[in-house]
């Protein structure tokens, strides 16, 4: 009996696939363009992605050379210093700050102990302020500001030279002693020198001295510092000019002044402690 299947296709012949039939499909010209775009943008950006990643490498080279030259300048004797230049001195010299400074002799502009420098020479109490700088090729600059003494204190046999901050610079020398108005009356001192003073009264007699006027102070030949209200300035013709608090100097420098000139010569005693009520004493 023979059995013939209805509707089957004939072994061996393949049934067209609907999806083989679409992608060989021809492009349109819209499809071209689209796809022609793709690849441009994925071609620029694997360009993109290659360049990052050559600069990433040419900055660690870049950083890596640079740090390995400059381990090679700071252990080099490249700037070697030569020269070391001293600014400011007065009383000082600048040998005597160069000893201060002790720079190491291996010491480079690039490589230098400037924190210890410059604390050795801030240590002298002569120096205010110091400040240590590199001047190319091969020179250091250092600058420094001295005190500068309104007073020579006396203490028993020993005269001291004192800023207007109370800070005891040195003992004092014949020129300075003379040049210098002398405080004296303060009581219980015990100076040093590269110390600032605890006196109360020797604090306001050296601020009354650093304030009054260059006029004023040019008459000024001593200083009576018992108390703080009782400070008084000796001018150099005998006057007597009781000042008080080291306040309101420039007022008190006026009066004083003022007075000095209406009765010169005549006049014995001035009190400024109260500006605007000023009281004077002449010979009698």
């Amino acid at each position: 009996m023979e059995i013939t299947a209805v509707g089957h296709a004939r072994r061996g012949t393949a049934v067209p696939d609907a999806q083989h039939q679409k992608s060989t499909r021809p492009l349109t010209p819209a499809q071209s363009q689209a796809q022609a775009r793709r690849a441009d943008r994925d071609k620029r950006a694997a360009a993109r992605r290659r360049w990052a990643v050559v600069r990433i490498v040419l900055v660690v080279l870049a950083v890596a050379a640079v740090i390995a030259a400059g381990v090679v300048i700071y252990g080099s004797s490249l700037f070697a210093i030569k020269r070391i230049e001293v600014v400011g001195t007065s009383h000082l010299t600048a040998e005597e700050v160069r000893k201060l400074a002790a720079v190491p002799a291996d010491a480079t502009l690039i490589r230098f102990p400037a924190d210890s420098i410059t604390a050795r020479v801030a240590a002298d109490p002569w120096v205010a302020s110091v400040s240590v700088t590199r001047v190319f090729p091969d020179a250091m600059r250092i600058r420094i500001g001295e005190r500068a003494p309104v007073g020579v204190v006396k203490t028993g046999a020993a005269s001291w030279l004192i800023d207007g901050s109370g800070f005891v610079i040195a003992q004092a020398v014949a020129t300075a002693a003379v040049s210098l108005p002398s405080i004296r009356d303060v009581p219980g001192l015990d100076l040093k020198a590269g110390r600032r003073t605890t006196s109360e009264p020797l604090g306001n007699a050296v601020k009354v001295l650093a304030g009054i006027t260059p006029a004023l102070g040019a008459l000024v030949g001593s200083v009576s510092a018992p108390t703080i209200d009782g400070t008084t300035l000796l001018t150099k013709e005998g006057v007597e000019i009781v000042v008080g608090e080291a306040v309101s100097l420039d007022a008190k420098s006026r009066g004083a002044l003022g007075v000095l000139s209406a009765q010169h010569g005549r006049v014995v005693s001035i009190d400024v402690r109260d500006p605007d009520r000023i009281v004077s004493r002449g010979l009698q």
